[in-house]
C-alpha cells in the first residue's frame, strides 16, 4: 500500500469519486448488499424486538435479492433502497408472528422509524461504513505490517488528546509496535489521508452514478466530515 499522496501544503489529498463500482453496476444484489448487513440487522432487531426475528426477515430480503435482484430500483442512494427492503422485511414478520393483529400498534411506533431520513437508520448507516473503513485499513495493515497505519491511527482516534509521546507508549503497549514520535506522526498523517480515502470510496459506491458534490452532501447528511478535516479533496474538474 502506497503512502497518500500530499498537497503544496503537505496536507493529504483524497478523491471523492475514484471508485468505479456504484452499487447500482452491481452484478450480484445479494452479495454487494451483505456488505451492509451489520446495520440492516441492527434495524431489524430494534423492530422485531428480537435477533431471531431479525435474522429470518434478513435471510428472506437475501432470499428476494438473489432471485430477483435490484430490478427496477436500482437507481438513487443504497440507503434508501434498502430501508424500503427492510421495511418491507419487518412487516411481514410481524403479519407471520403470533398474535400480530393485537400487537400491531406496538410495533407501528417502530415501522415509522423505518425511512430513509430516520435518525437511528442514519445513525446505524453511518457506524457501518465507519466499521467498514476501519477494517478495511486493518486488513492493509495485516498485509503490510511494516506500514502499520490502522494501529496509529486507532490509538490516536482512541485518545485524540495524546501527544505523539504518549501515542508512542499506547502503540507499543496495545499493540506491541516500536515507533519513535516521528514516525508516528509521520505514519499518523499518511493513516488519516488513507483512511479518509477508502471512507469517501465507501460512501461513492453506495450512489447512483456518483459526483463530487454528492459524495460531499452525503457526507454531510451522515455527520462523516470529522474524516475529513485537515484533508484536501482532489478536484476531478
Amino acid at each position: 500500500m502506497s503512502n497518500a499522496p500530499l498537497d503544496d501544503s503537505g496536507r493529504t489529498l483524497v478523491n471523492l469519486v475514484r471508485t468505479t463500482h456504484p452499487w447500482t453496476a452491481a452484478d450480484n444484489a445479494a452479495g454487494f448488499v451483505l456488505r451492509y448487513l451489520a446495520p440492516m440487522r441492527r434495524i431489524l432487531i430494534q423492530s422485531l424486538g428480537s435477533p431471531a426475528e431479525a435474522d429470518e426477515a434478513l435471510r428472506k430480503l437475501l432470499s428476494h435479492l438473489v432471485t430477483a435482484g435490484f430490478g427496477k430500483h436500482r437507481r438513487g442512494r443504497l440507503r434508501d433502497f434498502l430501508i424500503k427492503g427492510i421495511r418491507s422485511a419487518a412487516m411481514n414478520r410481524i403479519s407471520a408472528m403470533p398474535g400480530a393483529d393485537a400487537g400491531a400498534g406496538a410495533q407501528q411506533t417502530s415501522l415509522d422509524e423505518l425511512t430513509s431520513d430516520s435518525k437511528i437508520w442514519l445513525a446505524y448507516w453511518r457506524e457501518g461504513l465507519l466499521e467498514r473503513a476501519w477494517r478495511s485499513l486493518e486488513r492493509q495493515e495485516h498485509a503490510t505490517p511494516e506500514m502499520p497505519f490502522y494501529s496509529v491511527l486507532h490509538c490516536a482516534t482512541a485518545k485524540p488528546q495524546s501527544t505523539p509521546a504518549m501515542l508512542v507508549v499506547q502503540i507499543a503497549s496495545e499493540f506491541n509496535l516500536t515507533l519513535d514520535e516521528q514516525a508516528v506522526q509521520s505514519t499518523l498523517i499518511t493513516a488519516r489521508g488513507l483512511f479518509a480515502q477508502v471512507l469517501a470510496d465507501e460512501v461513492a459506491e453506495t450512489l447512483e452514478a456518483p459526483s463530487e458534490d454528492d459524495v460531499k452532501e452525503e457526507i454531510a447528511i451522515l455527520g462523516l466530515g470529522k474524516a475529513f478535516s485537515g484533508i484536501t479533496v482532489a478536484s476531478n474538474e
